[in-house]
């Protein structure tokens, strides 16, 4: 699941092997040719211009899927990873419960070839109250000693790895952010374009939420916050811009019926590259009201960018934010919500003040600091593996 439309985990592989190449290490990928998350629909990969931007910079094999679907599953997955495991030194897993990971881990065992597991936020207390049944059955058949065996496990937070420290608690753990491209997000294009060509021309307050619209990313505290807002800007957008692979507009959008604010929401869909810039050069406010999100790409980005942003406390990275002065971080409920919007958008001083903190603190995410802490990372767990099949 090598698509943009699947979120941070897959552009993470991506940026994180072009990061890792400058400093002279060289990664291929291996991936399924689903085109999203694997419990909502069946779509392949139908054009490059659904992978991530940079994929044709890294070797990658996209392994054709088959029934079952919903596991991931693809008859080509293993015999590719004999191939790529036996000129490895290093292998990283990344997120949990499919075939992929499973295929992965046995056939990193067989090779000797130690490997990383990343979370990528799948072990979240939240999110491990969803789908329990088949959660528990993955775990004893496999996971448990998948991640038991595992030469270290990778967490991008403090919060993360304080919510998952009960899991295989013997196992290392190695803490390095997901990484942005910084320098990217200085030189913004016109927002007008995007007001333009997507909000027909809109010329009042913008709050945008960017990213894949998901239930995990509470996007109805948003929807719900919106009254408030209204009262003060009356001529606020609510704009979500991301996939909905999980159908939610149709609810977003009954519910904002029913409170009387249709009107002020917009959905944009996916955007890319020059799209995604020009939202974030449109929006005024920025906002992740998450129940849960592991780290962010997304608000990491919006920071780069300069944008004043709310978060609420389950989004993993808001706590470093907020001490830095680089977020504001409100209660994960409506009423909050909107109270904050309205402070942000009564202010314009404000605004500027916590975009300039958030731009500067988004530093710390930038790959050319990232990649040069996970290269450090990969040399520090190969060579400890072999030092302890030496010693063996």
């Amino acid at each position: 699941m090598l698509t943009s439309s699947f979120g941070g985990p897959a552009v993470h592989v991506v940026e994180c092997s072009l990061a890792a190449l400058d400093h002279g290490v060289k990664s291929s990928v291996v991936s399924t040719d689903l085109a999203g998350p694997p419990s909502r629909h069946r779509r392949l990969v139908s054009s490059d211009t659904e992978l991530p931007s940079g994929v044709q910079h890294v070797e990658v094999s996209l392994c054709k899927s088959s029934w079952p679907y919903r596991l991931a599953y693809s008859r080509e997955l293993k015999p590719v990873l004999d191939r790529e495991l036996a000129r490895a030194d290093l292998l990283r897993i990344h997120s949990l419960f499919l075939f992929p990971q499973y295929a992965a881990y046995r056939k990193a065992l067989h090779a000797g070839v130690p490997y990383i597991v990343s979370f990528h936020g799948a072990l979240d207390p939240y999110l491990r109250k969803r789908g329990r049944l088949r959660k528990w059955v993955t775990d004893v058949t496999w996971q448990s000693d998948m991640l038991k065996q595992a030469a270290a496990i990778h967490v991008t937070s403090k919060d993360e790895q304080a919510l998952t420290a009960e899991i295989a608690p013997h196992v290392p753990r190695v803490l390095a952010p997901n990484g942005i491209s910084w320098n990217q997000f200085q030189e913004l294009p016109d927002g007008g374009e995007f007001r333009n060509a997507r909000l027909d021309g809109h010329d009042g307050p913008i709050v945008l939420s960017l990213g894949r619209i998901a239930r995990a990313k509470a996007p109805e505290r948003l929807v719900r916050a919106l009254s408030e807002v209204l009262a003060h800007h009356p001529r606020t957008l609510l704009v979500f811009a991301g996939p909905d692979d999980e159908g939610l507009s149709h609810g977003l959008r009954k519910l904002a019926r029913s409170l009387g604010v249709e009107s002020s929401v917009r959905f944009v869909g996916m955007l890319h590259r020059d799209d995604r810039l020009e939202a974030l050069s449109a929006a005024d406010v920025w906002a992740l009201p998450s129940h849960t999100d592991s780290f962010s790409i997304a608000a990491a980005e919006a920071m780069a960018a300069g944008l004043p942003v709310v978060l609420t406390p389950r989004v993993n990275i808001a706590r470093d934010a907020a001490t830095a002065g680089a977020a504001i971080v409100t209660r994960p409920n409506a009423a909050d919500l909107g109270e904050q919007l309205v402070r942000l958008l009564d202010d314009g001083s404000l605004r500027q003040r916590l975009g300039n903190r958030a731009r500067e603190h988004a530093k710390q995410y930038d790959w050319g600091r990232v990649g040069l802490e996970f290269v450090r990372i990969y040399r520090e767990v190969v060579a400890t593996s072999e030092g302890q099949r030496g010693a063996a």
